[in-house]
């Protein structure tokens, strides 16, 4: 995955059950004045035991429904954002997959340079007034995080600890001297079309689907094959399910990037 389109985006972890989450989520619409952000998930596949007897079929059935169940649970989220002022083009949606939730944390947080993270301290009924950190990803993230990322730990919607990031300005010298230097990744710079709808990524595979608006191709199939027959940005019924490749746009992408190496994805 790459860099979100913007540089200010807060990117809030929360869990596939939300009630778990919600009241972090809240606390982050509501004390850090969020203008953009993106909704960060981590799915653990279903990796079944080779003797448990289930065909592939069965497995394949029972990850299509656990991949649904995280999509509906993001747009659960994303409504509740909607409902606190947040006009829904700017919350993002970033559903990752791994065994590991803190080390995959981590993992995007290095590759989508990410400065803001609210993610839960421990599970609501561990909630209690002057603890601290008891969910072992959350440790893990708060120990392996890049110093540049600034981090507030939630639980039950109640501020635990806040790890201040550090930003290096890039050289001795310009520490040294105090001299302000600006920051623009070159994502900032990608034209906005460039974009998934749902992910806030640049795109790879552009597809047009029958909304007229371009996806990245395996976040719409994912959206197609857990059964929506809805427009991810309307919410309008599909009047079919065929995705046309967007070869112009795909053309001015793969140019862009080579204009940009220094983009990581």
């Amino acid at each position: 995955m790459g860099e979100t389109l913007y540089s200010d985006v807060i990117y809030v972890a929360v869990n596939q059950y939300v009630p778990e989450s919600e009241l972090n989520l809240l606390w982050t619409l509501k004390t850090l004045r969020v203008k953009k952000l993106c909704l960060l998930q981590v799915l653990i596949p279903f990796s079944p035991n080779p003797s448990c007897g289930l065909s592939k079929s069965e497995i394949k059935a029972i990850q299509d429904s656990e991949l649904k169940t995280s999509y509906d649970s993001l747009y659960k989220y994303r409504d509740i954002c909607s409902n606190e002022g947040v006009n829904e083009k700017d919350v993002g949606i970033s559903l990752v997959s791994g065994y590991d939730v803190g080390e995959e944390i981590v993992k995007l947080i290095n590759q989508n340079n990410i400065k803001k993270l609210v993610m839960g301290a421990a599970a609501n009924p561990h909630y209690s007034r002057g603890m601290s950190i008891t969910s072992r990803k959350a440790e893990y993230v708060s120990q392996h995080a890049p110093t540049r990322c600034k981090i507030w730990f939630i639980c039950k919607g109640k501020l635990i600890k806040t790890r201040e990031g550090s930003f290096d300005l890039g050289s001795d010298s310009l520490k040294k001297l105090g001299t302000p230097t600006q920051h623009t990744s070159d994502a900032d710079c990608a034209p906005e079309d460039y974009f998934c709808p749902i992910s806030k990524d640049i795109m790879r595979d552009p597809l047009v689907a029958a909304d007229g608006f371009t996806y990245e191709a395996k976040n719409i199939r994912y959206w197609l094959n857990v059964g929506n027959n809805t427009s991810p940005q309307t919410g309008a019924r599909l009047a079919h399910r065929d995705l046309t490749p967007n070869y112009t746009l795909r053309s001015l992408i793969m140019d862009w990037l080579q204009h940009h190496p220094n983009y990581k994805h």
